[in-house]
């Protein structure tokens, strides 16, 4: 019976997501590299000296070793060796949700089968932008929350709440057992987005290409599409996620 090992740690890169992983203290940090030459930079040295004061080795090397770590050139001169994401559960979401304040109901955004971890760290970017609580995607045949992710999150994902689960049709009733709308965004759909429900909140985007799955369309209690008026035929699932967080967020809810 063969058996997946955890990982123990992993290399965020990008001055944001070191940044970000750094404030908000969610993880562990064995260390960070910073390429040599940015001493300088304001913002590499914000970083470094807050990691030294929380005792976080620092070190200073040639830029092809940053680069060997962070296993990618995009990686701004600076890495940091981490410990795994920190998941929150559908419990604690659920439960934090209660305890919102009534003027601001709570809003998390659910995903369907996203596959790219660069659109991942893009909606994760928008929905932390924009108010949203948490993030819920599944933990089988989907991105998970990879430095690569991070990066194009620009570290919100350090601040959002994230959680995998099981089963989104299954995750998506007992949200609704809890009060929340449950809201698809369908390019199909009849209805256009103009404004979202009273009340909990939980926005449903599907993976690229797919779509949002007939048993999990099922099980939502509103479908819309955004309207548009240009030739080409469709928007990217984090271009359409940021428009429908906006309209939850910073729109009058019907």
């Amino acid at each position: 019976m063969g058996s997946s090992k955890r990982k123990e740690h992993e290399a965020l890169f990008g001055i944001n997501p070191v940044a970000e992983a750094l404030d908000a203290g969610r993880r562990k940090i064995y260390r960070i590299s910073i390429k040599k030459g940015l001493e300088k930079n304001k913002k590499i040295t914000s970083i470094e000296q807050l990691a030294r004061r929380r005792k976080i080795p620092v070190e200073f090397l040639e830029g092809t070793a940053i680069g060997k770590i962070a296993d990618t050139q995009g990686h701004q001169g600076i890495t940091a060796l981490v410990s795994p994401p920190a998941y929150s559960t559908l419990e604690k979401i659920v439960a934090r949700s209660g305890k919102s304040e009534e003027s601001n109901p709570p809003a998390i955004a659910v995903l369907d089968g996203v596959q790219d971890p660069r659109n991942l760290g893009a909606i994760i970017r928008s929905a932390e932008a924009l108010g949203f609580s948490a993030l819920i995607f599944p933990d089988r045949r989907a991105v998970t929350y990879t430095p690569v992710a991070a990066k194009s999150s620009a570290g919100a994902g350090e601040r959002i709440n994230l959680c995998r689960v099981g089963n989104i049709a299954q995750t998506l009733v007992k949200l609704k057992e809890e009060d929340f709308s449950c809201v698809a965004l369908e390019e199909d759909a009849d209805e256009v987005l103009s404004a979202m429900p009273q009340g909990k909140l939980a926005v449903v985007l599907g993976g690229e290409g797919t779509g949002v799955r007939p048993l999990v369309l099922k099980r939502c209690d509103y479908s819309y599409r955004i309207p548009l008026s240009g030739k080409v035929g469709s928007l990217n699932v984090a271009a359409a996620g940021a428009i429908a967080f906006h309209v939850a967020t910073c729109c009058p809810r019907r």
